[in-house]
């Protein structure tokens, strides 16, 4: 797959001159309910499949969704009249899931620190271009919004190791970020497409509404309940109301923070890669909250690993 080059939108503007005005992508309606429930349909068992696999495998399913989320993300950067350095923050992001796979092989202090002098010094390469601090700043902000949130569905994975569980042990901690997630994305639009009336975010997203937002709410708490009963017996019952709670919080300002992003850049959805669901960062963006969640819940107050 090739990534994206890192040319602005507005390549034909003088140096110094405010980009070009893009036309806002048309947005789209909201899929029809079939179609997403066949999309993940198809999608859920090659998850449990990769989830189950771990190792190798898993983290080669987060390295693609990492790639393309960065895609997606830095295509809208682009539409702002921004040049990110894609194939850079790409590079890195990748770089940062071997971190968390192998930590006691890697330096993410060294990591950390070449990622932000190398951004830097390849700025000077096009100082001849306007808003290089913008395109700096959004090459690292994707790294750590894609690449680093993301990097917690692997840390999830791994986890294991850490609390001395059974490293199959693992799969049931990342089918609970899903499983509470997906639950959460799922009430919120049934509630909200049957008894939404009350959208105080029209300005970040017109078709979040409060009930809505209570449905999604409710859901990812009966999930996280439903989750410890049938794969999750690690989960007090008293953990499985508070995970669900913060989840059905944390997931939907995930979701609001994607809006805003997209809303700023002129944009409907990421792209129209799953069917249904419009693009990656359409279906992850409430997972890029709510694992490193699921991950720091799971690790300081459930297993208490120092």
């Amino acid at each position: 797959m090739t990534l994206p080059d890192d040319r602005p939108a507005a390549r034909g503007a003088a140096p110094g001159a405010p980009p070009l005005r893009v036309e806002q992508t048309p947005k789209k309606r909201s899929s029809p309910l079939g179609l997403r429930v066949a999309s993940g349909l198809l999608f859920a068992p090659l998850l449990i499949l990769l989830v189950r696999s771990g190792g190798w495998a898993f983290l080669a399913f987060v390295g693609l969704e990492v790639t393309l989320g960065l895609i997606e993300f830095y295509r809208m950067m682009r539409a702002k009249g921004l040049a990110p350095f894609a194939w850079f923050g790409t590079a890195g992001s990748l770089g940062m899931l071997w971190l968390v796979y192998r930590p006691h092989v890697s330096h993410p202090d060294f990591l950390a620190t070449a990622a932000l002098l190398l951004a830097l010094a390849f700025g000077l390469r096009r100082a001849d271009r306007p808003r290089q601090v913008e395109s700096i700043a959004v090459t690292l902000f994707g790294m750590l919004y894609v690449g680093w949130l993301s990097a917690h569905l692997v840390l999830l994975r791994e986890l294991p190791w850490q609390a001395g569980t059974s490293y199959g042990e693992g799969t049931a901690y990342v089918l609970l970020a899903f499983t509470v997630t997906w639950s959460c994305d799922i009430g919120a639009f049934l509630i909200g497409r049957a008894f939404g009336r009350n959208r105080p975010w029209t300005r970040i997203s017109p078709r979040k509404s409060v009930e809505g937002a209570a449905g999604g709410f409710a859901a990812a708490i009966l999930a996280a309940l439903g989750a410890r009963l049938v794969f999750a017996p690690f989960l007090r019952l008293w953990d499985a109301v508070a995970l669900g709670g913060l989840v059905g919080v944390f997931a939907q300002v995930g979701d609001f923070v994607e809006s805003l992003l997209k809303r700023d850049a002129d944009h409907g959805d990421s792209s129209d890669l799953i069917p249904g669901h419009g693009g990656v960062l359409d279906r992850f963006d409430s997972l890029y909250f709510a694992a490193p969640l699921v991950y720091y819940y799971l690790k300081l107050i459930v297993f208490q690993v120092p």
